[in-house]
């Protein structure tokens, strides 16, 4: 099992001791939903005369904070391993003594701050900070302690779950004076903590509101919150799914919405017959569950009975007029049916959240920028040439040298609902390419030149007193202007004189809408990103034709894959993202290969299934398996080198992984996929000292196995 070393704690400096504490206390008041990941902060001694004390800090999460006294072994164990031995400390190798830490976790239920300071050698103590940054003076009871201790360890468990799959993948700019940890990753220890965390979640349930909500969601409701986003992930993760039903079940005798989450976890369970059961004895029961609604319209979308999932989608939004899922949904069963009329005119109807953003962990404490501030120290107990010989100057080097044509494309940095809806967007363009999108656009929008006639004619009509077009608020095209969404109900009365041409046109006006500014922005996002595509591909043949090599770097492969990935040309991605890693490792392509192999395989398997009675030969037979065995073999290499990149940067946390990992080994076994690693990755030290060789990585795999014997995973046994 791999231990914490000095290697795998990253510090950053005070300005002076306590600082850290002292920012955090300050800006308590501004910490919203789950907050920020838990606070470290060390005091450092030393004999040198230069430096003789400093104070240091880094996050977490993932660390056991059910009680003072688990976080204060925490703080034992890194006070000793920090005192045990010398540490390389910007070049120069220093010996510390630690005489306190403090840490500090929030709890996100009370909107308090519980810290936990360890004096060494000697006692320990905690104290609660509420959000005005002022000390709980008021005697507290062991019941209150209780709970706040127990509010506190849930906060961090779903902070945990909620951020760790983050796609800042290449660390440059981001928070990385954090230390991410498995919740759930320590043995039979851990088996114990699932336990208490999910009976700590049956107790605080009512209270999941107050945690927040996603970007989706407009408001955090009883069943649609962090908590309970959090709770899924843990058992999708830790496959305790009876554990999970059995709370559910008895939860939902006082709540029958929860009915729908009973259905999600039989659907993680595999047991979709069971599933669909559930959702339709709860829609018999309640017509207007949009949550059940919802994973019903989703089934049918994916078993591609889109005639049901239509009046289903309708019935969703109808129900849940203000959740952007719903709208969501109905765009997309309206792209599938090729009505893609209705589907500009549902995706213009989309409520977004604006105000909102994806929760990710965000520093509390500012850096200064200067170099000697940050102490990343680069683990050495698990390494992989190409991965952990990355320097983030290479990094550095592409970004500054960036193709012009490249680097502002805005459509990358799209947020919240407004990412999703250009998502929605790219699968219609994908279906109807960019002149017929534009033919549909401008026959269910209004176009300025339409909105410009529009206005002169009823400026006309209103000099001359023949006559006035009315609307909703008797202000003439009021509607337009004020950009009201419908502006179909508008009455128009015949003027003397006009033609039936021109009545023709201001009839179809009418029936237009006037297109929301945000999808206006879109249609601009989505011209650059289909231009800077064309380019691409334009350039790509010609040097072929010239039998001339086309180079880019790593970064610049990464964005045109991006971009690929966006419009839905996921084959065309692939290869960019392919030659981005024939330059250098990287952690985004790397991801997004993964995702483009789970996707290929996803589709082997599918026409495998379809295929199986007309093609029953062995010769058949024997090409399948040997595409599935590839593909499978490329997840496990991609999987790998990512946890090594994750390991570098002190992050032992994926459930985006471990859940992939997981699925391989129900698919494979878990010995078959043990002697794979060992075959690959067993320790290869080279002596050379330009070159690490592979070392620690079946080391750090025997802990994912282990994580699956602990949790009893499918195929774990075999």
């Amino acid at each position: 099992m791999l231990q914490t070393t000095l290697s795998s704690i990253p510090e950053a400096k005070e300005d002076y001791l306590g600082s850290s504490i002292i920012e955090r206390t300050s800006r308590l008041h501004a910490f919203v939903d789950l907050g920020p990941a838990d606070l470290c902060n060390i005091h450092k001694q030393s004999a040198s005369k230069k430096s003789p004390e400093i104070g240091t800090f880094l996050y977490f999460t993932g660390v056991d904070t059910s009680n003072s006294a688990s976080i204060a072994a925490h703080l034992q164990g890194l006070a000793t391993l920090i005192s045990s031995k010398s540490q390389y400390w910007f070049g120069e190798k220093k010996h510390w003594k630690v005489p306190e830490l403090t840490y500090c976790s929030y709890n996100a239920f009370s909107k308090v701050d519980m810290r936990v300071t360890v004096h060494i050698p000697g006692k320990f103590e905690s104290v609660v900070v509420n959000n005005d940054g002022k000390l709980v003076h008021d005697k507290i009871s062991d019941v209150e302690s209780e709970k706040l201790w127990l509010e506190t360890f849930v906060s961090s468990i779903v902070r945990s779950f909620i951020d760790s799959d983050d796609d800042d993948d290449n660390k440059i700019g981001g928070l990385v004076e954090v230390r991410k940890l498995n919740p759930f990753g320590n043995g039979k220890t851990s088996v114990k903590l699932l336990e208490s965390f999910m009976n700590a979640f049956e107790k605080l349930f009512w209270d999941g509101p107050k945690l927040g909500c996603g970007v989706e969601i407009p408001q955090p409701t009883i069943i649609n919150n962090y908590l309970v986003d959090g709770f899924m992930k843990c058992i999708q993760l830790t496959q305790n799914y009876d554990k999970g039903l059995e709370i559910l079940q008895r939860l939902e005798k006082i709540e029958p919405s929860i009915i729908s989450l009973i259905a999600k976890v039989y659907f993680l369970k595999d047991e979709e017959i069971k599933a669909v059961q559930i959702i339709s004895e709860g829609i018999s029961n309640n017509k207007r569950d949009a949550d059940l609604l919802l994973l019903q319209t989703q089934f049918c979308i994916e078993k591609k009975r889109y005639d049901l999932a239509l009046e289903l989608a309708k019935q969703t939004v109808k129900s849940s007029p203000s959740d952007f899922k719903a709208w969501s949904i109905l765009v997309t069963v309206y792209t599938k049916l090729n009505d893609f009329e209705n589907a500009l005119l549902t995706l213009n109807s989309c409520p977004m959240n604006s105000h909102k953003e994806k929760y990710s962990l965000k520093r509390v404490v500012p850096l200064r920028g200067s170099e000697d501030e940050l102490h990343l120290p680069s683990p050495a107990d698990v390494t992989l040439d190409e991965v952990s010989k990355l320097q983030s100057s290479e990094i550095s080097f592409e970004q500054r040298n960036l193709d012009t044509q490249l680097s502002n494309l805005p459509a990358a940095n799209l947020k919240s609902t407004f990412a999703k809806s250009y998502e929605l967007l790219t699968e219609i363009v994908n279906k109807t390419g960019w002149e017929a999108l534009l033919k549909y656009r401008a026959k269910v929008f209004v176009m300025e030149e339409e909105y410009r006639k529009d206005r002169n004619t009823s400026k006309t009509f209103n000099e001359e007193g023949e006559s006035s077009t009315t609307t909703l608020n008797g202000n003439g095209n009021a509607a337009v202007e004020d950009g009201e969404e419908d502006i179909s109900s508008t009455v128009g009365v015949k003027s003397p004189g006009k033609s039936n041409s021109d009545e023709s046109l201001e009839n179809e006006f009418r029936k237009k809408r006037l297109c929301e500014r945000w999808l206006d922005n879109l249609f601009m996002l989505l011209y650059e990103d289909l231009r800077a595509y064309t380019m691409w591909q334009a350039e790509y043949v010609h040097f072929q034709a010239q039998q001339m090599e086309y180079k880019k770097t790593t970064l610049e492969w990464e964005i045109l894959g991006s971009i690929a990935y966006r419009l839905k040309h996921h084959k065309e991605g692939s290869v960019a993202f392919a030659n981005a890693l024939s330059g250098r490792f990287s952690a985004k392509s790397t991801r997004e290969m993964l995702k483009y192999y789970q996707m290929e395989r996803a589709k082997v398997l599918n026409k495998n299934s379809t295929s199986l009675s007309t093609n029953s030969g062995s010769q058949y037979s024997h090409n399948f398996a040997k595409i599935v065995n590839q593909l499978n073999e490329k997840i496990l290499e991609c999987c790998i080198k990512l946890l090594v990149w994750n390991h570098r940067w002190y992050c032992e946390f994926s459930p985006f992984l471990i859940n992939i990992l997981s699925d391989l080994v129900s698919k494979e076994g878990l010995i078959k996929i043990q002697s794979q690693v060992q075959a690959v990755y067993s320790n290869n030290i080279n002596t050379s000292a330009t070159d690490a060789g592979n070392h620690g990585i079946t080391d750090m795999m025997d802990d994912v196995y282990q994580f699956f014997k602990d949790y009893d995973i499918v195929g774990a046994d075999n």
